[in-house]
């Protein structure tokens, strides 16, 4: 089973996402669902970009979150751990978007 564990880090101070890749993978956004009572960010790209992604987690399931300014939040569909950390991995490295 994968774990996922919270970021070592300040808040508000994340990783820098990588400009897309030639040929990177579309990612199904969909509108943010209103958040779960529970939910735990556990990593999330650097503030000083306009768009930040979050990984969340939630009832057993892991899910990335993007915001950016004037923009809706969207999500990803929930996930089992081990593909949302995966994901997680090609958006940083700009190879999905």
């Amino acid at each position: 089973m994968t774990v996922l564990q919270p970021t070592d880090g300040t808040a508000g101070h994340g990783f820098h996402v990588l400009d897309p890749q030639p040929g990177c993978e579309a990612v199904a956004w969909m509108p943010a669902s209103r958040g779960e009572a529970r939910r735990k960010v556990l990593r999330w790209t650097c503030e000083c970009r306009p768009v930040v992604y979050y990984l969340i987690t939630s009832g057993g399931r892991g899910y990335i979150e993007r915001t950016g300014p004037g923009e809706t939040a969207v999500q990803t569909s929930r996930m089992r751990y081990a593909p949302i950390a995966d994901l997680w991995e090609l958006v940083l490295l700009g190879r999905a978007r």
